[in-house]
């Protein structure tokens, strides 16, 4: 199936500056909206936020569709990182839920590099593991533009086109995969680090 990438650089949406990426096909469209550090006009959005999720091997699921894509290109399988540096990614998300920014609170728990899924719906018993998978298989179908050529994992300045899948690929040995849930239960925020 042809998809088709759109990327809108700029766009002011109730008060947050945000990147706009679209993977668009005939059948379904999938965007996902990456916010600015520090663009916001709100430094909280006053939501009450709930670090984790009690769901059983979510984050198991998460380490095995990373290994998976990892697999495609033969290389070497990540491990979760230690349980404090799970939890931290969690608290991590939550601050991120809280303020609305993706990589609001990047490397404060020591990680190498981050791959953010701000605002995700969490409607109808939505699971952390659903969450996991859908923004996992978003980012890395950033691969398709480099297939086509339009990126390059070497040019820095094409890391915001195609950042989450060159850190998917990287050479890192451990992740940690944290998630955030607004009080209310309608939103989530996901996170994975890198190690």
């Amino acid at each position: 199936m042809n998809h088709f990438f759109i990327y809108i650089d700029v766009k002011y949406f109730k008060g947050v500056f945000i990147n706009m990426f679209c993977k668009i096909s005939i059948t379904s469209a999938i965007c996902a909206a990456a916010l600015f550090t520090g663009c916001s006009d709100d430094s909280s959005s006053g939501t009450p936020v709930t670090a984790g999720m009690d769901e059983a091997g979510w984050r198991e699921q998460c380490l095995e569709i990373i290994n998976e894509y990892r697999a495609t290109e033969n290389l070497k399988p990540v491990a979760l990182a230690d349980e404090e540096k799970q939890k931290c990614a969690d608290e991590q998300s939550a601050a991120d839920l809280k303020s609305n920014k993706a990589h609001g609170h990047f490397k404060e728990c020591g990680e190498w590099a981050q791959n953010s899924g701000p605002n995700a719906s969490m409607a109808n018993g939505r699971k952390a593991a659903d969450v996991a998978k859908y923004y996992l298989d978003m980012m890395w179908s950033e691969k398709e533009l480099v297939e086509r050529g339009e990126r390059d994992l070497d040019k820095d300045e094409d890391y915001p086109y195609i950042g989450h899948y060159k850190n998917m690929r990287g050479d890192y040995t451990k992740v940690a995969c944290g998630i955030a849930v607004s009080e209310d239960g309608t939103t989530g925020w996901f996170n994975v680090n890198f190690y």
